[in-house]
C-alpha cells in the first residue's frame, strides 16, 4: 500500500461516515508504520529486548477524515546501569534501556524526567535477586519483590527458567514499578532492552 492510495482514498471520503475499506487501509498503513519504525530502533549491538503489553495498542487513530500516525518511542535515550554479584562471586555488568511505548509515550517528558532524575542504586542486585527467587533458589521475603508484583511462579504455579526470571525480574523493577510512581495506568504497552545476559551463577 502506498501513501498515495491512502492519501486519494481520504479525499474522497465522508468524515462523519464510517468506512470498512478505509479503515482497513489505515490499519495496513499502522501495520507497515510499526514494522518500518521497529526496524529503525534497533540498536548495532546485539541484544535481547523485553515488550511489556497490557492489551492491544492503538497505533493510529482515524478521526474527521485524518490519519495520525504514532512512533511511540520516546526520543531520548535512558540508560539504566545494571551491575550485580551471583552466588558464585562473580561481578555481572551489563545496561537496560528504556525505549518507549504507547503507554509512554503521551507522557514523554515526564516519563523522561522519572528515569533521569530517580535514584537506580543497587537496582541491578535486586533485580538479581528476585530472578533467584522466581527460580526457586530464594525464599520470597517481601524485601526482595519489586513493589509492582508478587509473582514468585509462573502461571502453572512452576518456577521459571534462568533467562525467563531475569526478563521478568527486570521488567518488573524497571517498567512495573515506574508505572506505579507515574500512576501509569490502562491499555498499552512499554519497551525495554537490554544486553543482559540473565547470568545468575
Amino acid at each position: 500500500m502506498t501513501a498515495s492510495d491512502i492519501d486519494d482514498a481520504l479525499r474522497q471520503a465522508d468524515p462523519w461516515a464510517h468506512d470498512d475499506a478505509l479503515a482497513l487501509m489505515a490499519t495496513e498503513l499502522a501495520a507497515d508504520t510499526r514494522v518500518a519504525s521497529a526496524a529503525s530502533a534497533r540498536r548495532r549491538v546485539r541484544r535481547a529486548a523485553w515488550i511489556v503489553p497490557a492489551a492491544l495498542l492503538g497505533a493510529t487513530a482515524l478521526t474527521a477524515g485524518a490519519l495520525v500516525v504514532t512512533d511511540n518511542l520516546l526520543h531520548e535515550d535512558l540508560p539504566i546501569a545494571i551491575e550485580y554479584t551471583t552466588d558464585t562471586g562473580r561481578a555481572v555488568s551489563c545496561t537496560a534501556t528504556i525505549e518507549g511505548g504507547s503507554l509512554f509515550a503521551p507522557r514523554e517528558a515526564e516519563v523522561v524526567q522519572y528515569y533521569r532524575s530517580h535514584d537506580f542504586t543497587g537496582i541491578g542486585q535486586r533485580i538479581y535477586d528476585y530472578a533467584l527467587v522466581l527460580t526457586g533458589e530464594r525464599v520470597a521475603e517481601p524485601e526482595l519483590l519489586p513493589r509492582s508484583s508478587l509473582v514468585v511462579a509462573d502461571d502453572q504455579g512452576n518456577a521459571y527458567a534462568e533467562d525467563g526470571s531475569f526478563s521478568m525480574s527486570l521488567t518488573s523493577f524497571l517498567l512495573g514499578d515506574a508505572y506505579l510512581d507515574l500512576g501509569i495506568d490502562g491499555s498499552g504497552d512499554s519497551w525495554l532492552s537490554s544486553d543482559c545476559t540473565g547470568e545468575l551463577h
